[in-house]
């Protein structure tokens, strides 16, 4: 009877879908990633009406409607049938939603322990690597946010393992946020961990005299502290620890290559009070060559202040096609 109830409490990964080569990364992740948590998927598909012009284009404007939600429809039964087919023992829940994408998803991820977006939309510019929906979903979210690129050629990420977590450390309490949650994913997907810590040449102020030596076994010995408290609560873990001389940014998307997913928190310790992403943040989410999570310290909502208001949401059936789906309890 209890582990019922657990099940059921347990927060769902939330997925973002537009029918884009991106999202169906994002969305093979996602599916992935529930399953090792055993916690139910969630898929949302938001979508917006278009501008009515005058009354004489009324006719048209209702044609553009139909179509516009029959296409919304079918991308997210296309993506509920695509995550139960790889996934049946996972729960799924699908919702079309009305409203513009980014601000849907973050209100979205109030209820939910982890947001998996696609790197592009497939609304977005071919030369950003990163789109405007998935940057503002990863600076604003208030749960942990993972961004899936494609591959170079265009092809979705696969969901399956491929490598370590990679996971930046720099001392600083988001960087323990960000360790936690490498820790956790390690432990969920049964890989090791590579934890970073860029050194840089610069960091040290020249008036301190300090020498180089020195500077090396205090940045070492603040690095085998942050790590050693995570590996005590999370044992079993295969840690390697990295220390390199380099920018951070260049350090993380280095040791990207190969990896299952590289961790890092929105700010590190060098970052502005104002900024949302710290620029090492921002530089992995656009370079990193495998999925990048972005995670802040929990903040509990201000007293006084209500959660923001939930968009409407429609009833969908699904096409003829996939009608015959088992729905699972």
């Amino acid at each position: 009877m209890t582990t019922t109830v657990d099940k059921r409490l347990r927060r769902p990964v939330l997925v973002g879908v537009d029918g884009s080569v991106s999202a169906r990364g994002a969305l093979a992740w996602a599916t992935a990633e529930a399953a090792s948590r055993h916690c139910p998927l969630r898929i949302v598909h938001a979508f917006s009406w278009p501008m009515i012009g005058t009354a004489l284009d009324m006719g048209s404007v209702v044609d553009s409607n139909l179509g516009l939600q029959s296409a919304a429809e079918w991308i997210l039964a296309e993506a509920e049938a695509y995550a139960r087919d790889i996934a049946p023992d996972v729960k799924v829940v699908a919702s079309l939603i009305v409203g513009p994408a980014a601000p849907t998803l973050l209100s979205e991820a109030h209820d939910a322990d982890l947001m998996v977006v696609g790197g592009r939309g497939a609304g977005g510019f071919r030369g950003l690597l990163v789109g405007s929906v998935s940057a503002t979903v990863a600076a604003h979210a208030s749960c942990p946010v993972v961004v899936v690129h494609p591959h170079g050629d265009g092809t979705a990420f696969r969901a399956s393992p491929a490598g370590r977590i990679v996971v930046g450390v720099d001392g600083s309490d988001i960087s323990a946020a960000a360790i936690r949650f490498a820790f956790r994913q390690a432990a969920h997907r049964r890989i090791g961990i590579t934890a970073v810590h860029a050194e840089m040449p610069n960091r040290q102020n020249p008036a301190l005299r300090v020498p180089p030596e020195i500077a090396d076994q205090v940045e070492q010995q603040l690095f085998a502290e942050a790590m050693e408290s995570k590996r005590v609560l999370v044992p079993g873990i295969d840690v390697r620890t990295k220390i390199v001389h380099d920018h951070p940014a260049q350090a993380l998307i280095d040791a990207s290559a190969g990896a299952e997913l590289v961790v890092v928190g929105s700010r590190g310790r060098g970052g502005f009070a104002g900024m949302l992403l710290g620029s090492v943040s921002q530089a992995v989410l656009q370079h990193a060559a495998c999925p990048v999570a972005i995670v802040r310290p929990h903040r509990s909502q201000p007293v006084g202040k209500s959660s923001p208001a939930r968009r409407p949401r429609l009833a969908v059936a699904a096409p003829d096609a996939l009608s015959d789906l088992k729905e699972r309890s």
